[in-house]
C-alpha cells in the first residue's frame, strides 16, 4: 500500500511528469477509501460519492491545490479533509442525488463492497470515520511493509507466525508459545526475543510513516497517542 508523505507532496514540484504522476496516484490511492467513506457518511449515495471524490482530485489537480500543500500548516489528512469540506458545501449545492439511490444496488467496485461491510455506529461522525480509516491505512501500510523487510532477509515465516501477536496485544502471555516457538524451530527464550525484534521493527516503520506526515518530528509520538485514541472511540 502506497505510503502518502510531505515528500510525496514536495514530487509534485518537480518537473519530471513521470514523478508527478508518480505522486499523484500514490497520494489518491492512499486518501481514496478514508474521504469517500467521510462523504458516504454526509449522507451522498455511493454513484454520487464516487462522482463528488472525482470531482474533487480532478478539481485540486487542475487548480494545483497540491502545489499550496506545505508541511508548516500542519498535518496533511487535515489539509485534505478540510479542503473536502469547502469543495462539498458548494457541490452538493449543485447535484442531485435522489437519482443515484436506486442505481446503488447495481454498482459493484471495491469502495461499495467495502463500505457494505462496515459496521459504523449512531455515534461515528464523517470526521471520525475518516480519521478511522486514515489509522487504519496508515498501519496496515507499515505492517505491510514490516513483512516485506522480513522477506528479504528470509524471515517471513517468523512474521507470518508472529502477526497475530503483533496486532493483539502484542505479549506472549495468552498465546500458544510453545506452539510458535515449535513452528519456528526456537526456544521460548528466542521466541520471546524474536517478538519484541518484530514489536520494535513495527514501531519504527510507523514512527518513520507519521514522521513524514506532520511538520515538527516531535509530534511523532502524539500521532501514535491519536491512532489509539482512534480506535477506542
Amino acid at each position: 500500500m502506497p505510503v502518502t508523505r510531505w515528500t510525496v507532496i514536495a514530487q509534485l514540484h518537480s518537473r519530471d511528469e513521470k514523478m508527478v504522476r508518480r505522486a499523484l496516484d500514490d497520494l489518491c490511492a492512499q486518501y481514496h477509501y478514508p474521504l469517500y467513506c467521510y462523504i458516504r457518511l454526509r449522507g451522498l449515495s455511493h454513484h454520487d460519492a464516487e462522482d463528488a471524490l472525482h470531482d474533487f482530485l480532478a478539481k485540486f489537480l487542475r487548480l494545483d491545490s497540491f502545489q499550496t500543500a506545505d508541511e508548516s500548516k500542519g498535518k496533511l489528512r487535515t489539509f485534505l479533509l478540510v479542503s473536502l469540506k469547502r469543495f462539498l458545501t458548494n457541490w452538493t449545492c449543485q447535484h442531485s442525488h435522489s437519482e443515484e439511490t436506486s442505481l446503488e444496488s447495481g454498482i459493484h467496485n471495491e469502495n461499495l463492497e467495502h463500505y457494505q461491510k462496515e459496521r459504523f455506529s449512531n455515534e461515528d461522525s464523517p470526521d471520525r470515520i475518516f480519521e478511522r480509516k486514515w489509522a487504519q491505512d496508515l498501519l496496515i501500510g507499515a505492517l505491510q511493509r514490516v513483512r516485506e523487510k522480513y522477506a528479504l532477509i528470509g524471515k517471513e515465516h517468523v512474521f507470518d507466525v508472529l502477526r497475530p501477536v503483533l496486532c493483539g496485544s502484542g505479549s506472549l502471555r495468552g498465546e500458544d508459545g510453545v506452539a510458535m516457538a515449535y513452528s519456528l524451530g526456537l526456544s521460548s527464550g528466542a521466541l520471546r526475543v524474536a517478538l519484541n525484534r518484530l514489536l520494535r521493527d513495527y514501531r519504527e516503520m510507523l514512527e518513520s510513516d507519521i514522521a513524514q506526515t506532520v511538520f515538527d518530528r516531535d509530534k511523532v509520538s502524539e500521532e501514535i497517542a491519536y491512532l489509539k485514541q482512534a480506535f477506542a472511540k
